[in-house]
């Protein structure tokens, strides 16, 4: 299995690399203040069908009316999202590619991982939204609340299943709360949120560990225990604040929104530096296509005003390091 995975993820790099060569390619500094003069590629640091990708998807249509030119999304999952970053850095900082991901996801592939770049190499461009940790069992599960779930879990140590998008933040969330409560729970990881959540409709695992709007596409089909929040969510109002649900158990969260996850959109560090004109552009762009009405329709149908971000990223900057430097801090 491991060797399957090692080839996998070789290939995906290849294939990364083939279309980071080539989104690079055809653009020349004579056109800056033309810019841009050709398409704009997304990629996505993760598989189709998740959060990030439909974000990103829905992003596309208002960012190529605004700037003029096409705006395609290529999905290249893997390694954490190291897979997606590293074809963004192989191409040229010109602004034409921009990756879509999340963090601290990104940061953690640095801080724990050992990835080949550094956190200074990327620049937030716009964060899009905050979505706190949530825990889920399908509707018809006889586990209704989270008193419930860690029950069965010490009167059966490691027969409970619970599925993560893997190598994340949100699979480091999953392994600190059941660690902090020294419970057993079977970790099943997944090639994305929506792989992880699907694995949970359809009687694969026990449980799904999501993110609070991300997986609300699941709304129908899933009941919630626990939200990675200090507030009840209004589209889960059944699951326990973190806070409180463990607070019983003489667990304290090391900060409220512990890990939860934002959606950023990232250029290398170099595009800000080398094209400044170029950058202000693009960031103003895309911050305009987020504001825009289908992005406000989208917000409304799916109750997630208060999740909503849409900013320019410079920002976020040191909230991101520090929830890294937490999660380094309790790993040591």
């Amino acid at each position: 299995m491991i060797d399957h995975f090692k080839a996998l993820l070789n290939r995906t790099a290849a294939a990364a690399l083939s279309a980071a060569v080539i989104f690079g390619a055809g653009h020349t500094a004579d056109a800056a203040d033309k810019y841009p003069v050709g398409p704009v590629h997304i990629l996505v640091s993760y598989a189709a069908g998740g959060g990030t990708d439909r974000q990103a998807r829905l992003l596309a249509a208002p960012l190529e009316n605004i700037l003029g030119q096409p705006v395609t999304v290529q999905n290249l999952p893997g390694g954490g999202g190291q897979v997606a970053a590293k074809a963004l850095l192989r191409g040229e900082a010109d602004g034409y590619t921009i990756l879509a991901t999340n963090q601290p996801d990104l940061n953690m592939t640095v801080a724990l991982k050992g990835a080949s770049y550094a956190a200074e190499d990327f620049q937030a461009i716009m964060v899009d939204l905050f979505d706190p940790r949530i825990l889920l069992v399908r509707k018809d599960s006889p586990i209704r609340t989270f008193g419930d779930f860690v029950a069965e879990a010490k009167a059966d140590p490691g027969g409970l299943t619970v599925s993560i998008s893997q190598g994340g933040a949100q699979e480091q969330f999953a392994k600190w709360l059941f660690g902090a409560l020294d419970i057993d729970v079977r970790l099943v990881g997944y090639k994305g949120g929506s792989r992880a959540a699907n694995a949970m409709v359809g009687g694969q695992v026990d449980a799904t560990m999501g993110d609070d709007s991300a997986r609300f596409n699941i709304r129908e089909q899933a009941h919630a225990l626990l939200l990675g929040a200090p507030k009840r969510s209004p589209r889960w109002p059944e699951a326990e604040p973190m806070t409180e649900a463990l607070k019983p158990f003489g667990v304290t969260p090391p900060t409220d929104y512990f890990l939860a996850r934002y959606g950023v959109y990232l250029v290398p560090s170099a595009f800000k530096k080398n094209h400044p004109d170029r950058y202000a552009k693009l960031q103003k762009a895309i911050v305009e296509a987020r504001q825009g009405k289908a992005f406000g329709d989208l917000l409304a149908k799916r109750k997630i005003e208060d999740l909503s971000i849409g900013k320019p990223g410079e920002g976020f900057t040191d909230a991101f390091r520090k929830s890294v430097e937490v999660l380094q801090s309790m790993t040591k």
